[in-house]
């Protein structure tokens, strides 16, 4: 039995009746009863214990710790491919598949992993990503040839001393119709040197836009503009290669600079587009020497390409070696400046942009839809090479036209007492 009382409006008990409560027992105590209260709360549930505090924080630790671990690990695993790309490519370079297909891609491509793993060891171990992506800044500052600053405002033809002599160069093919002038009369040049070049000499001198040049010359695809007196020139051919039958890859004129005789060399050495293409799909991979049976042979025939590329540079060396005038070599040399032609080349001659160049100087291509090099070009395959008798002062790369060859330009000073 129970209890039930009812309240009004202001608490004060009416009455009370006995109900029947099956389900609450009750006890009386000597001042009535006493109802004993129900337990309503969920049973707890063994099976699913609360995670300790101390054990969460250990396991915590426990990853962070292996994180850090890791990306340190891959970092210095970045860092040295770095290194090693960048010894593979300087001497390595176009004699081997792998390391001639990887030279001619964005070198943003290197730098990808990089940009993925530095922010995360920076996080979780900030010295060793300080000193690792320090490292691997000074690989890529070192063999990458960017050099600081912007280039300045060139020099106009009447402020230029009489020891100076400033050349451009461009490969004049595939430009898409768009014009070179602009860069021309920024930079003002003495001497104009044109690879793949449809116009003539004579094409170029009778045209009032070109009305600065009064002496010129064309042989086989190569012309040159000059302020000066030109003798004409004469083509370097080449024809002992394995897959080469016969190639003009230069043209050598003399030109009478303020009664000094200089030869200059303008250089279109063959294009690497179909052996590159050749390559695609893993087949540079057969510059890694595996004992698969045919795979050496099919590697060899891949490699003669570039083994013709290197005796054609060597030919040419053989002639700026042997020239008793003081030499320029500009032009279209289809080699990128990491590589050993450029390497052979330039071993005994100076780059004018290695020199006394600005940024990275890069000439091809020159505008493209790629978005790993920003749309713009990623390789410097065009260079102007001197001897020893010059000093290059300014070199300076077109900035941008729609073309496949951006122009190069240098301001050189005879060395006093050559």
């Amino acid at each position: 039995m129970g209890v039930d009382t009812v309240f009004d409006s202001d608490h004060s008990p009416l009455m009370m009746r006995n109900t029947k409560l099956p389900h609450a027992p009750c006890q009386r105590g000597l001042k009535g009863f006493h109802f004993q209260p129900m337990d309503h709360s969920l049973p707890s549930n063994p099976s699913a214990p609360g995670l300790d505090p101390m054990l969460f924080r250990q396991l915590v630790r426990w990853l962070l710790l292996w994180c850090g671990r890791l990306s340190v690990a891959l970092m210095l695993l970045w860092t040295v491919a770095l290194a090693l790309l960048a010894l593979g490519f300087r001497y390595l370079g176009e004699s081997n598949l792998c390391t001639a297909f990887l030279l001619f891609l964005p070198p943003v491509v290197w730098l990808l992993p990089g940009v993925v793993i530095w922010p995360v060891t920076l996080l979780l171990r900030w010295r060793a990503a300080l000193v690792l992506g320090a490292a691997a800044l000074l690989i890529v500052g070192l063999s990458s040839g960017w050099r600081p600053g912007t280039a300045p405002i060139p020099v106009s033809k009447d402020q230029r001393g009489s020891d100076v002599l400033v050349i451009l160069t461009n490969n004049r093919g595939q430009g898409g119709g768009h014009s070179l002038r602009p860069f021309k009369n920024l930079i003002q040049p003495d001497l104009m040197a044109f690879q793949e070049s449809s116009a003539r000499a004579s094409t170029y001198l009778s045209d009032p836009g070109y009305g600065e040049f009064q002496h010129g010359e064309s042989v086989g695809e190569f012309t040159l503009l000059s302020r000066f007196p030109v003798i004409p020139g004469r083509l370097l051919s080449w024809s002992r290669g394995k897959t080469t039958g016969g190639f003009t890859y230069a043209a050598r004129f003399e030109v009478d600079w303020n009664g000094r005789q200089i030869a200059v060399y303008v250089v279109h050495l063959r294009s690497p587009r179909e052996a590159l293409l050749g390559l695609r799909w893993g087949g540079f991979l057969r510059g890694i020497p595996l004992p698969l049976e045919g795979w050496q042979e099919r590697a060899n025939k891949e490699t003669a390409f570039w083994l013709d590329q290197l005796a054609m540079a060597e030919d040419l060396e053989g002639h700026i070696s042997s020239d008793p005038l003081p030499c320029i070599i500009a032009g279209d040399f289809n080699a990128p400046h990491l590589g050993t032609i450029y390497r052979q080349l330039s071993r005994k001659l100076k780059d004018a942009h290695a020199e006394a160049g600005f940024g990275w100087g890069f000439t091809f291509p020159g505008e493209t839809r790629n978005p790993l090099a920003f749309g713009g070009p990623w390789l410097r395959i065009d260079h102007v090479l001197v001897d020893w008798h010059w000093s290059p002062e300014v070199c300076w790369t077109e900035e941008s036209r729609k073309s496949q060859h951006r122009a190069v330009a240098a301001s050189l000073r005879w060395r006093q007492g050559s």
